[in-house]
């Protein structure tokens, strides 16, 4: 059990006036976001405790109004969903203690993405994007385009917040799309396509990493077996049904990153460092669950959903997301 502490007293016995002790506690939100509910648990003062709540909505709309960090994080809308493990349905509502904890973990993990490189857009294949500038404003340029792309994936993944059911979750993002206008529906869809991108990189990174490797450099074709009619089956062809089955992993995830938003893919790339509740774990159950479902839905079971993934035009929208990367400003 925590020790809990008196904190409208001083260690000296000298009772604190609670404008100072807000001054402090918002201090010590502002640096930590946990520290509101360290400081409601410690505290044996109900008036403290009192205080602290009464004043939840001043103290977090104070911190947050003016922070550059939330810019990109979706904190206009009053309910958000919560990362929480597994997310399911929980939500946060605006101008909380725990809203303001979502909103700044939400800032870390957009900028861990950000930098990632399961978000790097070096298409070396299609020779995107194709701007005729140096490097370095290149680099500058896309930082820009991810962030405001990935403002629009926690808007698309917020608009199922409160909804329940696959039926009605759909629905909802099916109508959040129609309401985007051209550059927004191919600046999202193209972070989309970044990100699924990355992901059957990194993964192809892995199995090459794997002892199957060194398998995969000793044959290169099919051969037909000398005492049966049935072929066997060597390397090559075990690489390429590797690659088909991660090209379908990378299905799923990109429809998990429309679902569940950049929580998603940083639980999947940095949520082991989390020991305590290893998110990474929930990422790979999704992915598990997603590859069942979309055998179910080959197999007739169950009905598919429009998405992103659906668009066939997405030369056009890179087309656009180009000119769009080069009229906006470089950010710090």
């Amino acid at each position: 059990m925590l020790n809990t502490f008196n904190l409208l007293r001083s260690p000296g016995g000298i009772d604190l006036v609670p404008e100072i002790c807000l001054r402090i506690a918002e201090h010590a939100i502002d640096e930590e976001p946990k520290a509101a509910a360290v400081l409601l648990s410690v505290s044996k003062n109900q008036s403290f405790r009192s205080l602290l709540q009464s004043y939840e909505t001043s103290i977090t709309k104070a911190l947050s109004e003016h922070d550059g960090r939330l810019i990109y994080v979706n904190s206009s809308e009053p309910l958000v969903l919560s990362s929480r493990i597994p997310p399911g349905n929980a939500t946060v509502s605006a101008l909380t203690y725990e809203w303001y904890l979502e909103m700044r973990t939400r800032s870390s993990q957009l900028e861990y993405l950000t930098n990632h490189e399961i978000t790097q857009m070096d298409d070396r294949i299609n020779g995107w994007p194709t701007l005729d500038i140096p490097k370095g404003e290149l680099r500058q340029h896309e930082r820009a385009f991810k962030r405001r792309a990935f403002c629009l994936l926690y808007r698309f993944a917020d608009c199922t917040a409160g909804v329940d059911g696959t039926h009605s979750i759909r629905t909802a993002q099916a109508q959040f799309l129609e309401c985007l206008n051209e550059v927004e529906l191919s600046t999202l869809g193209c972070l989309v396509e970044i990100i699924g991108q990355g992901f059957f990189n990194i993964t192809k990174k892995v199995l090459f990493a794997s002892p199957l490797a060194t398998l995969g450099s000793t044959s290169t074709r099919i051969a037909p077996a000398r005492s049966s009619s049935q072929p066997q089956v060597t390397s090559l062809a075990l690489w390429n049904d590797l690659e088909n089955r991660t090209r379908e992993k990378m299905c799923v995830f990109e429809d998990k990153v429309q679902r569940y938003g950049p929580y998603f893919a940083w639980s999947y790339v940095a949520g082991s460092k989390n020991r305590n509740r290893r998110p990474d774990l929930w990422a790979q159950s999704e992915l598990l669950q997603g590859l069942s479902d979309m055998n179910a839905f080959e197999l007739g079971y169950t009905m598919s959903y429009a998405s992103l993934q659906s668009v066939d035009s997405w030369n056009e929208a890179r087309k656009l997301v180009e000119s769009e990367m080069k009229s906006i400003g470089i950010e710090a």
